[in-house]
């Protein structure tokens, strides 16, 4: 496991600079966001993105065919991507709440933290959503999710501003969304990596 693990983070280092430099510059540029929380949202769905770009170029190198002949049986295959996931997840979280903190240390426009485990709580949806869809049809079927989870995010987005709670009655009710969202993205997750687990032991490849 330690080697899959490895493997994927050498892989985004190389091939997603980009990505991570996106999540770096947005993060930096949310200190300075008076309020509005979309750098921080963006960055939670960016960051969710990754691990199913991992699996695209792991389809492209050869790499799922290549797997069949090492020690590794499917389920860690699946763990792999699905622990990256969770751990690339945990960071931005940090970071998120970090950048809570120094907006409100410098005398910014700061919201509770109720809001923030909201917004950290939607950004576990898009490997929750996708993955399953890849591991059970290939990354280039698996697209569909992609845009049903893009669809999704043009959805919440609206709700995360803080004009959009405003509408909704702010404090209460970011409060209950995140005693909701957080717990109920945690286990979406979890339902999320055993039935990639199951897809893909189920799967031909070819």
């Amino acid at each position: 496991m330690k080697g899959l693990l490895l493997k994927d983070w050498y892989m985004m280092i190389k091939y997603m600079k980009l990505h991570l430099l996106v999540c770096i510059i947005f993060l930096a540029v949310s200190v300075f966001g008076n309020g509005n929380r979309f750098f921080e949202v963006y960055t939670m769905m960016l960051s969710g993105i990754i691990p199913i770009s991992l699996n695209s170029y792991d389809e492209r190198s050869g790499w799922i065919q290549y797997s069949n002949t090492l020690p590794y049986s499917r389920a860690q295959l699946v763990s792999a991507k699905y622990i990256i996931a969770f751990l690339i997840w945990a960071a931005v979280a940090v970071c998120t709440l970090a950048v809570q903190g120094i907006r409100a240390y410098t005398g910014g426009v700061a919201t509770d933290v109720a809001y923030s485990m909201l917004i950290i709580g939607v950004g576990l949806i898009p490997s929750s959503l996708m993955l399953p869809f890849v591991f059970r049809f290939g990354s280039e079927k698996g697209r569909i999710a992609y845009v049903a989870c893009i669809a999704i995010i043009c959805g919440i987005m609206p709700f995360l501003s803080m004009e959009g709670m405003s509408v909704v009655n702010a404090a209460d009710g970011i409060r209950l969304a995140a005693d909701l969202v957080l717990p109920a993205a945690m286990l979406m997750f979890a339902v999320s990596w055993l039935l990639s687990v199951k897809f893909f032991k189920d799967r031909e490849l070819s």
